[in-house]
C-alpha cells in the first residue's frame, strides 16, 4: 500500500474521500488529512507521500498555492474540485488527474489506478514539476501530449494544426514532425483558443500564425505553410473570418 495525503478545506469532503478510498481503493491508505495549504504543506514534507489528492479552492491559500511552495514533487497529484473551469484547464494541460465534487466512485477508482502505476515506478513527477514551472513562469505555455510510451511537451507556437482521429488527436508540427495524443480535439480547443487557435472544421484546428491564404475554389480551404490544405466548415465560416481578421 502505498501513503496518501488529503487537502481540503472542508472536513465532510476529507471524510468521504477518506470512505470511498478505504471502500473502494486498497491499493492506498489516507496517512494523514489537512484542511489548508499551510498545514498540507508540513504533511507533505512529514510524510512524504506517493499521492496528494488536493482541494483547488481554499482559503488564503489554494492548491496551486501549496504546489509553488515545492519544486521537485516526487508524488503524484489528484485534483478535486467543484467547478472552477479554469482550473480544469490546466491540469488537462499539465496532463494531471482531476475529480469533480461529488466524487464518482469510477472515476476514482481510475484515476487512482493511474496514479498508482506512476508511483510504484518511483520517479520524479515530471508532468506536475511543468505545471508547477508553467504557473511560477512568465513564459508561454507549453501543451503536455500524453501518449502510450511517454508524454511530449510542446509551445503552441511550434504547432500547424491538430487533426482529430477518433478519440485521439495528431499534432501536426512546423518543423514537419508528428505527435498523436491519447486526447480528444476538443480538450485541446479551449485550452489552444487563447494562443491563436480557431476550430475551422469537425476535425481540424488551426493555429491562425501559420495561415498562409484563403482557398474559395472547390470549396473553402486554408492553405497553411508547408502546403498543407485545411478544410473550413460552412457553419464555422464565420468564426474563422473573425479569428483571422477578414471581413
Amino acid at each position: 500500500m502505498i501513503p496518501a495525503v488529503i487537502v481540503d478545506d472542508e472536513m465532510s469532503n476529507i471524510e468521504n474521500l477518506t470512505i470511498l478510498l478505504n471502500k473502494y481503493c486498497p491499493k492506498i491508505y489516507v496517512a494523514g488529512t489537512a484542511t489548508n495549504a499551510a498545514q498540507g504543506l508540513l504533511l507533505i514534507r512529514t510524510i512524504n507521500p506517493a499521492l496528494l489528492f488536493l482541494d483547488i479552492q481554499m482559503p488564503e491559500k489554494g492548491g496551486f498555492d501549496l504546489l509553488k511552495s515545492i519544486a521537485t514533487p516526487d508524488f503524484e497529484v489528484i485534483f478535486v474540485t467543484a467547478y472552477d473551469q479554469y482550473a480544469i484547464q490546466a491540469i488537462k494541460f499539465a496532463a494531471i488527474d482531476y475529480l469533480l465534487k461529488p466524487v464518482a466512485i469510477n472515476e476514482l477508482i481510475n484515476a487512482v489506478d493511474r496514479a498508482v502505476v506512476y508511483a510504484e515506478r518511483k520517479m520524479q513527477n515530471e508532468r506536475l514539476t511543468n505545471l508547477i514551472r508553467s504557473m511560477n513562469s512568465k513564459n508561454q505555455m507549453r501543451l503536455a501530449i500524453p501518449g502510450n510510451k511517454e508524454t511530449l511537451f510542446i509551445s503552441p507556437e511550434e504547432i500547424l494544426f491538430c487533426k482529430a482521429d477518433n478519440n485521439y488527436t495528431i499534432f501536426y508540427m512546423k518543423n514537419n514532425s508528428k505527435h498523436t495524443s491519447s486526447k480528444p480535439i476538443f480538450e485541446y480547443e479551449t485550452l489552444l483558443s487563447a494562443e491563436g487557435f480557431t476550430r475551422c472544421h469537425q476535425s481540424y484546428l488551426v493555429n491562425i500564425h501559420f495561415i498562409k491564404s484563403w482557398i474559395k475554389i472547390d470549396g473553402d480551404r486554408l492553405l497553411l505553410e508547408g502546403g498543407h490544405e485545411i478544410p473550413v466548415a460552412r457553419n464555422r465560416k464565420e468564426k474563422v473570418k473573425r479569428a483571422i481578421g477578414i471581413q
